[in-house]
């Protein structure tokens, strides 16, 4: 008895949820696994700065490729791969413009069955082994891949149909048909003009672009253009941090943005906290002009945690989630930091604003929350020491992104960050 009282306190989303979820979550996490695989790279290099692009081949003559991802350093890195790919093409692509030009230095290596050792890579310009198929060509015009790739830069309004509720919940339940029906990606809401400066929401689990549209439309559309990140949220958040650091590898090197900001609610902070912490042990974050955070579990969710003791099926980001859970102990990790004993590692590192919301809900809580994260995870140690700005609000966990100091808050911040950016750049 005491055991299913837990179990229907997860959350409300399970709360409300049938059976048949927790069936089709089986069916999709079985296939997650039986599709993806990582690998831990580490690339031996000369130069930390230099911008490499991983392709995952069947065959090294073959005429299409599996998946590819961009990074920036020579720091271990975590390469998400198929299954069935038998080879990693690694070339540092010196011009960044995502296509393999015969002198720029590559290595090829057979994927190990053992993904649990790291896979030294040595870059060489001598050899000339490399795959034929692949010189000169566009990479995504050889993409080959299960699933719909994700839109990159794609035009989208709020209304399109991937921000709609119903696939939100598919995100969460169905991730990997989520991702068949090409729903993932960075859609820019707004036609792409360099003289603005982009920024980017990224939304939470069970989210949608759409949430953020109170706040979007007190943006100064004439300074600012709209980008947002549309993803499954069941998946696992350590994924959905390297999908995000490939994405905006890709679109810097096709807008060359010099300036952005970074926007995201509940979960989603998440997601962008670990991409950052990825991106600058990988020297790549200097375009980041700032990062807001709202309402975050910095230190997890209590409820995730039951979801993985209790549950039928557990969801993937459940096991992030939960508080003693790995990615949340290793969060904030600065691998750069370590290496570095002056304030030199403050160029890459963005400008963190933390706003939490406290307005509890119901009529019974035994916790400080905003009805759905605890002010202890929102306001975690970490998280506020490495922040700029703290701020709070009287708003429950959705109805803060509503609110009119919300936004003024923003414009603020940006205008601040905006000045300090260019002074590190200037400098």
């Amino acid at each position: 008895m005491q055991k299913l009282k837990i179990i229907v306190s997860i959350t409300l989303m399970i709360l409300v949820s049938s059976c048949a979820n927790f069936r089709h979550l089986a069916k999709e996490v079985d296939m997650l696994n039986s599709v993806y695989v990582e690998y831990r790279v580490t690339i031996q290099s000369l130069h930390e700065a230099e911008s490499f692009v991983f392709v995952q081949l069947q065959s090294l003559d073959a005429e299409t490729i599996d998946g590819y991802e961009v990074v920036i350093g020579n720091q271990q890195i975590t390469v998400t791969g198929d299954t069935k790919s038998q080879y990693l093409f690694t070339f540092n692509d010196t011009n960044n413009d995502l296509q393999f030009q015969v002198g720029e230095a590559f290595s090829i290596n057979l994927l190990p069955e053992d993904t649990s050792k790291p896979l030294l890579l040595h870059l060489s310009k001598t050899q000339d082994n490399y795959p034929q198929a692949l010189v000169g060509a566009p990479l995504n015009n050889l993409l080959n891949v299960k699933f719909s790739p994700a839109k990159i830069g794609e035009p989208a309004d709020l209304d399109a149909p991937q921000f709609d509720r119903e696939i939100a919940e598919l995100g969460m339940w169905k991730p990997i048909t989520h991702l068949k029906q090409g729903n993932s990606g960075l859609f820019f809401i707004d036609d792409f003009d360099p003289s603005k400066i982009p920024v980017l929401f990224i939304h939470g689990m069970n989210g949608t672009a759409r949430d953020f549209a109170p706040l979007i439309a007190k943006l100064d559309r004439q300074k600012y253009q709209v980008w947002v990140m549309n993803y499954p949220s069941g998946l696992s958040i350590e994924l959905l941090a390297n999908g995000l650091n490939s994405l905006i590898k890709i679109i810097d090197y096709r807008y060359d943005v010099k300036t952005f900001h970074l926007v995201a609610h509940s979960m989603g902070g998440l997601v962008t906290q670990a991409y950052l912490d990825l991106c600058r042990n990988q020297l790549g974050c200097d375009d980041i002009a700032s990062f807001t955070s709202i309402s975050t579990p910095f230190a997890g969710v209590e409820s995730a945690q039951s979801g993985v003791d209790y549950a039928p099926v557990v969801m993937p980001a459940w096991r992030n989630l939960a508080p003693n859970s790995d990615f949340i102990a290793t969060l904030f990790t600065d691998r750069l930091a370590e290496d570095l004993t002056d304030d030199s590692n403050d160029l890459s590192r963005p400008a963190h604003q933390l706003i939490f919301g406290y307005k509890v809900s119901g009529i019974i809580n035994k916790k400080s929350s905003d009805g759905v994260i605890s002010l202890d995870s929102q306001l975690r140690d970490k998280a506020q020491q490495q922040a700029e700005r703290v701020y709070g609000l009287n708003e429950d966990h959705v109805s803060i992104l509503s609110n009119d100091n919300l936004a003024e808050a923003l414009h603020q911040f940006w205008l601040q960050t905006e000045k300090q950016h260019a002074a590190k750049h200037d400098g």
